[in-house]
């Protein structure tokens, strides 16, 4: 039990004398307007709506195998 005690010490203190934490922004992916559209719309599908474009993007979706 004492090293748990003393190890939690050690990361408290590790913390407190490191004020700014080391993170790193990756942008991994950043997708086309035609792409956000078409998510946009097949997504509308699948929720319920039943017209033309949210159909036509959800076929689409479906035959490039993102669905």
């Amino acid at each position: 039990m004492k090293d748990l005690e003393r190890l939690a010490k050690e990361m408290r203190e590790r913390a407190l004398n490191n004020p700014a934490p080391f993170v790193v922004y990756e942008k991994v992916y950043e997708p086309s307007e035609e792409q956000k559209k078409l998510f946009y719309h097949a997504g509308r599908w699948a929720g319920g709506a039943r017209d033309w474009a949210a159909r036509q993007a959800y076929e689409k979706l479906m035959s490039q195998g993102e669905l």
